[in-house]
């Protein structure tokens, strides 16, 4: 393997530090819409790499045992695969070859559980780590894999608290079975873990955490709840449209956020009303992959940018706080648009971009979304007092048209008066 030099990233109120992702150098002129548009950005100049083999298939975790050939496998997952039977048939398939079962990855890892975790998994000396879950228990064993191969007297914590340095090892390899269809992380070079002590979100990243292997199996979503099911698959669509209405686009990234949307914005929906349907869950993985393929390039922008406070502050689930500004964001965008979201538009059966917009509001209301944001997220006052903190470096400037902090207020503000009607309209 390749050893990848490890870089980080931190995003706190107003002070965060870019991770790596560097926008285009542009040129910005008057829209004529109050707002700036980047009218000589080109995508003629751009990059794709992304290493991960896929494989997808009802029925696939039966085979995993032929995906995974290692030989002291550590399984990262949560308790509720244990209940369901999951894990022992991953324990059957692999054998003597599964050194460890971690069952305890909590939503939004923190820093601190997952140093307890890597303790706890140091002295097994595992050689891969097959996360099983949601983005949480991907991101976990995307921390664990970077921390494990480090010295014995590394923390993250102290990594991001205190900037202890990374010493220059790659990750060990990691095998992602994504039971979501939401964030992407099964093929994307990053992770998220969160300091709520400090209110305080960081990446782990590198070329050497992508998945070595992503294993795709619609039969393990259909027990999702609801509002997991909508959570993640609003996550879906943000990465798409957040890709789209990015500075680091490339022709493939818009041709995949394209089959996305038109695969999530049809699905999605259905699910609301037929959860057991494997066509639909399907469709949301491809969806969800599609979308993780794109930000594996382009990172994401000013939609996660915002998002970030209102998890740490009111434990929002992450798809929905980067998502609830979607229909805004897309108006705003149009602003600078090149071309790139008109033509998103008709992909996505519209004939303008007021008209996706206007999709995206009809999809939240039919998916009650002002109602599950309303159950966590108090007064609007308390959301618009973190305004301040809502502009993130390395993600806020990812986004195509410029945006100011009094434009991110406006954004905000513009959100929770669509999240107020969208509840008011699910009540009548």
């Amino acid at each position: 393997m390749k050893t990848a030099e490890a870089s980080v990233a931190s995003s706190k109120s107003g002070s965060g530090s870019p991770d790596g992702t560097k926008g285009a150098e542009v040129e910005s002129t008057a829209d004529g819409r109050g707002g700036t548009a980047d009218r000589n950005m080109s995508i003629a100049n751009w990059q794709y790499h992304n290493p991960v083999k896929v494989v997808s298939a009802p029925g696939a975790i039966g085979e995993i045992g032929v995906h995974v050939p290692y030989e002291r496998v550590a399984l990262v997952t949560s308790a509720g695969f244990t209940r369901r039977g999951i894990v022992a048939r991953i324990q059957e398939a692999l054998g003597s070859h599964l050194v460890a079962v971690l069952d305890d990855v909590k939503p939004n890892p923190d820093l601190r559980d997952i140093d307890a975790q890597s303790a706890r998994l140091r002295e097994l000396r595992p050689d891969a780590l097959l996360a099983l879950g949601g983005g949480s228990s991907m991101d976990t064993a995307k921390a664990l894999a970077r921390s494990l191969t480090q010295p014995e007297s590394f923390t993250l914590t102290a990594h991001f608290r205190d900037a202890q340095p990374l010493a220059p090892a790659a990750a060990l390899p990691v095998v992602t079975v994504p039971t979501t269809s939401g964030t992407g992380a099964e093929v994307t070079p990053f992770g998220t873990v969160w300091d709520f002590e400090k209110k305080r979100k960081y990446s782990v990243t590198g070329e050497d955490l992508y998945s070595a292997v992503a294993i795709l199996d619609p039969e393990l979503t259909l027990g999702l709840p609801e509002e997991t099911t909508i959570s993640s698959g609003l996550d879906a669509v943000s990465h798409a449209l957040e890709s789209a209405w990015n500075r680091n686009a490339s022709p493939i990234t818009l041709a995949l956020v394209a089959k996305s949307l038109q695969l999530s914005l049809t699905a999605l929906p259905r699910l609301k009303t037929q959860p057991g349907d494997v066509t639909a869950r399907s469709a949301m993985q491809q969806a969800s992959l599609l979308a993780g393929l794109a930000i594996s390039q382009t990172r994401t922008a000013l939609a996660h940018s915002i998002s970030y406070p209102l998890t740490t502050a009111f434990e929002l689930p992450h798809g929905i706080a980067c998502s609830f500004t979607l229909p805004v964001l897309l108006n705003f965008n149009a602003g600078a648009d090149d071309g790139r979201l008109q033509d998103l538009a008709r992909a996505c059966g519209h004939a303008s971009i007021a008209g996706l917009e206007q999709g995206l509001k009809e999809m939240f209301m039919h998916l009650r979304v002002g109602a599950i944001f309303a159950r966590y997220v108090g007064a609007d006052r308390e959301v618009l007092a973190l305004t301040g903190e809502m502009f993130t470096p390395g993600r806020a400037d990812n986004n195509l048209r410029a945006a100011s902090r009094e434009d991110v207020a406006g954004i905000v503000q513009a959100s929770l008066e669509l999240m107020r009607e969208s509840g008011a309209a699910e009540k009548k």
